[in-house]
């Protein structure tokens, strides 16, 4: 039953009924709950989805997930003691900002600390010609994105302030992935501006991460038995998409990302009278593209969910991201390879396991550079909402790009406005950037003329 739903129930209903389905309704609400670890000083152990961040960036870190950023443009008289503290009250606020790990058993767990100091840097670029100042600030903007955290001393974010002008600053928060995800930059946007502006906030989200990572290790538990067989079966002699990484030396780590962009038109004519989704039509579209340029129909790419299904977490900062493996074998037209994929969309997640899970319980032989069950991924993001007002200040949201290099080739759709933008990253041990650059003009192409 939705909330609208009993909304309607409990107006036809007499008082005395309607505080009984009331009591009914709350007790199964409160049956179902997220509840509440004891802090007892003993570090919690991690979710599933830090645990993955934490290995990766055990074993190989340069292929550990991306940092996620938040940039903010700044018009205006900033006062740098007000947003130190406004910083401050931030991590305070956030368990996961002022949460360290530790390794138990080999396993990661957090360190929840009362405070934690946060670096605030000042960059004064108002020595360099005013025509030179922005793009100076988005080079050293994205220098620092790639920047790793020390996860067993903290922090795990950090604020840097690039200074253009005497009322005209740049802020670029960097914060490592284990503590942070997309979604939840919106959260940490809107809190540090309020912060900053005196305003009053509620309490702090109940339940936290650590609830909410210890309560969703207990869902697994009681999933994986009956949702593993189905991805046995359907990623049964599944091959990588592309072979393992070639060795081209120092020239070849890191990554790059070439993006375009698209009308939002041109993607809703494919969806045929809206029974495919955008996702759906970006999706076949890139399916082409990878048949194209591997020769293959039978194809795994990685899908990233939000698993932000409750609404008790969509206030709580921390990583909630899960990656989902989509067999699809690409048949003859567009049309028909939409309906392959809302199905192998809809099957995915109606079997959607945390991928750790997933990956062991697979089993077999880990090739090296190459990624578990997929190396193509697909990200598709909501459209950036500009940031929220700060006392005395004009805001607006600071464009950047920020390379993942933990696939092999991976594609981000962020609709802004009337169009998409489709940002194609790929490792430079296997792409070079005007590989990426024809990559992606391709993809446009076949969203234009998408014949398989």
């Amino acid at each position: 039953m939705t909330e609208g739903q009993a909304a309607e129930r409990l107006a036809g209903l007499s008082d005395r009924r309607r505080e009984l389905l009331t009591r009914l309704l709350a007790q199964k609400a409160a049956a179902t709950a997220i509840p509440r670890l004891p802090r007892t000083g003993a570090p919690p152990a991690c979710s599933h989805e830090q645990r993955r961040i934490w290995l990766a960036t055990q074993a190989t870190p340069e292929a550990a997930p991306a940092n996620v950023t938040l940039g903010v443009a700044v018009t205006g008289e900033l006062d740098l003691v007000r947003l130190a503290a406004a910083l401050g009250a931030l991590v305070t606020r956030h368990e996961t900002l002022r949460t360290r790990y530790t390794a138990i058993d080999g396993l990661p767990h957090q360190v929840i600390r009362a405070a934690q100091p946060v670096p605030l840097e000042l960059v004064d670029l108002t020595c360099l010609p005013e025509e030179d100042r922005e793009a100076e600030a988005l080079t050293l903007a994205l220098t620092a994105a790639g920047e790793r955290f020390d996860l067993v001393r903290g922090p795990v974010l950090r604020l840097t302030v690039y200074r253009l002008g005497a009322a005209e600053y740049r802020l670029f928060l960097v914060c490592h992935h284990i503590a942070c995800d997309g979604g939840s930059l919106g959260l940490v946007a809107a809190d540090l501006a309020a912060l900053y502006s005196g305003s009053d906030l509620p309490p702090p989200a109940s339940p936290e991460y650590a609830d909410y990572a210890a309560w969703s290790a207990e869902r697994a538990r009681e999933r994986v038995p009956e949702r593993l067989p189905y991805w046995r079966d359907r990623l049964a002699g599944v091959e990588p998409v592309f072979p393992r990484v070639p060795n081209r030396g120092g020239a070849g780590r890191g990554s790059a990302t070439s993006a375009a962009r698209v009308g939002r038109d041109v993607v809703d004519g494919l969806r045929r009278g809206g029974a495919a989704t955008p996702f759906t039509v970006l999706l076949s579209a890139y399916l082409v593209l990878l048949h194209r340029l591997t020769g293959r129909r039978d194809l795994v790419t990685g899908m990233v969910t939000s698993g932000r299904g409750r609404r008790e977490i969509e206030p709580v900062v921390g990583c909630f991201i899960n990656l989902v493996p989509l067999r699809v074998t690409l048949p003859d037209g567009f049309p028909a390879l939409l309906t392959q994929v809302k199905e192998a969309v809809a099957g995915a997640l109606a079997n959607e396991i945390p991928f750790d899970t997933l990956v062991s319980g697979l089993g077999g032989h880990r090739l090296p550079g190459v990624y578990p069950a997929f190396q193509a991924a697909i990200v598709h993001r909501d459209d950036p909402a500009p940031p929220p007002g700060w006392d005395g200040l004009r805001t607006r949201v600071w464009e950047h790009e920020v390379d993942d290099p933990s696939f092999d080739l991976g594609l981000t759709a962020t609709p802004r406005g009337g169009e998409y933008e489709l940002a194609l990253t790929g490792r430079l041990a296997r792409f070079t950037q005007a590989d990426l650059a024809d990559l992606t003009a391709r993809l446009i192409g076949i969203l234009r003329d998408p014949a398989v």
